[in-house]
């Protein structure tokens, strides 16, 4: 029962790891996600949610191509 016990521990912090690793790469609040991925059972959900959402560009990057006409 503890090897178990064990073994769902271990996979609960490898999928809240995962979500701190997607969430830095795409460049979504690391903190929030990693809590989120902490929640048993919602940690898959949030999992998933990061595997397809797309990557956050840095506001600037929106604006390049549009200059102020003065």
């Amino acid at each position: 029962m503890t090897q178990l016990v064990v073994l769902l521990l271990l996979m609960h912090f490898a999928i809240a790891f995962q979500c701190y690793r997607y969430a830095h790469i795409k460049g979504y609040p690391v903190r929030v996600f990693t809590v989120l991925g902490l929640v048993p059972y919602f940690n898959l959900v949030v999992w998933v949610y990061l595997l397809f959402l797309p990557k956050l560009e840095p506001y600037e990057s929106h604006n390049h191509g549009n200059k102020q006409l003065s």
